[in-house]
């Protein structure tokens, strides 16, 4: 074949599998040969069906196992949900919910990629998480990460997530509301994308402990083995696999314990330098002290086109990593996509309203357009509406020379500005010019003569702009006059 080139089966297999849907809700009587493959189950172990759910029996004799394949297979990306829960959690029985690599040509597990949880030990609320790729030996956890409770009271979901560059294992409790309760990564030995895949459900009269935190010379040639809180006794028959850098440790020891985290393998010679790479794993060769039912609720598996899964991934969580394009911190009013400052039944710039603090728009946010019924887009010279102020003359007008207080000083940061004014000198022989001050200083003058008919009117085109935080006045330099004066202008930065 040309590389590179159209290969139907292949290619036909990866679009098939792009969309593919698993789901079994255990309904009826029987397990659905359709869905599953037997492959396993141990003399002493029972797989019934009733109620809507699978229950396997594990009995107490060692090694004994039940094994069900899926019969469909699948790629990555994928999610697998499962719901389980433990009639009890004694040491040496293990439940693996398993993404497991298969042969394209038989269809059964190759063992060289996989994605697990393994629940397994005492603790109702622990489990741990395995993965491995291309053959290479199990990467486990080194002890239990925090579950829903598998207790009969209620269910434990427990989910895995693998994609190219990342797996995920996720927990939550059945048909809750809530996001999910936790959520594990993996980044290093992941699972091989291009492979074939299907779900394996195994239970097991055995405990796997990885963890290991040495292995080196007791002192007297016999290889020591540490691992925090092992529970074994001596004369208990152990197995190591996978142990890097010291090979004579791998094998099936009697051993000799020296404390709570160490013993001794009995009969062994040791030589080389251990290596933890998170590969090791230990075992107990005795049978279980009791049975256990494991019950399972269902087993639902979809994969996903690579955008699809980008979408999904996060579904359901509020962790910084799994984010569906954007983390929600806060709930912003929203106009347009943008945040907004608005008071009262009037949108307006500042949250506080302009009767306080008429300032300018905050940064990054937006504004209302003013218009009419119909649409029209109403424009209003110099400013908006709640921004305007104005003055009135007293009455009998100004007859001293002190400051008459047009407009009081704004807010800090905010400055008075006037717009126009109308001024009539109503004495019948004194004349007097008339200032417009910037607190004390004085931006606008005008002479009045005395026996004004009317009152002159002055637009201003560029306001009289004051200083931030200081009032408008206005005063007469010539005592006895009798002057009006109106203004209107607008406050603002």
């Amino acid at each position: 074949m040309i590389p590179g080139a159209y290969d139907w089966t292949e290619d036909m297999l990866r679009v098939k599998s792009m969309r593919r849907r698993f789901r079994d809700s255990f309904v009826g009587s029987a397990l659905d040969e359709r869905r599953w493959e037997l492959l396993t189950r141990g003399s002493g172990m029972a797989l019934t069906v009733a109620d809507g759910t699978a229950r396997i029996t594990t009995g107490t004799t060692l090694d004994d196992e039940v094994v069900l394949l899926s019969r469909a297979t699948f790629m990555m990306p994928l999610r697998v949900m499962v719901a389980l829960n433990l009639s009890q959690r004694i040491a040496g029985q293990t439940v693996w919910i398993e993404l497991v690599s298969v042969h394209r040509e038989t269809g059964l597990p190759d063992e060289r990629n996989i994605a697990a949880w393994r629940v397994d030990g005492t603790s109702a609320t622990l489990a741990n998480y395995e993965v491995a790729g291309d053959g290479s030996p199990r990467l486990g956890t080194t002890s239990g990460v925090t579950i829903p409770t598998t207790a009969p009271a209620g269910w434990s979901m427990l989910e895995l997530e693998p994609t190219n560059e990342e797996c995920y294992f996720h927990t939550r409790l059945l048909d809750a509301t809530g996001q999910r309760a936790h959520s594990y990564l993996r980044q290093q030995q992941l699972p091989d994308p291009n492979a074939l895949y299907k779900l394996r459900l195994r239970v097991r009269n055995r405990q796997v402990f990885h963890g290991i935190t040495a292995v080196a010379d007791n002192g007297s040639g016999l290889v020591r083995v540490t691992r925090a809180s092992h529970g074994y006794t001596t004369g208990d028959s152990v197995t190591l696999e996978n142990v890097a850098g010291v090979p004579s440790a791998n094998g099936t020891f009697t051993i000799t314990v020296i404390n709570t985290n160490s013993f001794d393998l009995v009969g062994s010679s040791f030589a080389g330098a251990y290596v933890n790479n998170g590969w090791a794993s230990m075992s107990r060769n005795a049978d279980a002290a009791s049975s256990t039912e494991v019950r399972l609720q269902f087993v639902t598996l979809s994969d996903y086109a690579e955008l699809t899964t980008a979408i999904t991934a996060g579904r359901g969580s509020l962790a910084a990593g799994q984010g569906v394009g954007v983390n929600i911190l806060s709930a912003p009013v929203v106009v347009g996509g943008q945040a907004r400052n608005t008071a009262g039944t009037v949108p307006v710039l500042a949250a506080t309203g302009y009767s306080a603090n008429p300032s300018a728009v905050t940064t990054a946010r937006g504004v209302d357009l003013l218009a009419t019924l119909i649409g029209a887009l109403v424009i209003k010279p110099f400013s908006i509406p709640e921004a305007d102020w104005q003055y009135a003359g007293a009455a009998g007008g100004i007859t001293g020379t002190a400051d008459v207080v047009v407009k009081a000083a704004a807010a800090a940061g905010i400055r008075n500005y006037v717009t126009s004014i109308d001024v009539r000198n109503a004495h019948a022989t004194v004349a007097t010019e008339v200032v417009i001050k910037d607190g004390a200083t004085v931006i606008w003058r005008q002479l009045l003569p005395a026996a004004m008919a009317a009152p002159v009117e002055i637009v201003f085109p560029t306001p009289l702009r004051g200083t931030a935080a200081t009032a408008v006045n206005v005063a007469c330099m010539t005592t006895g006059a009798q002057v009006y004066v109106n203004a209107q202008g607008y406050a603002a930065p």
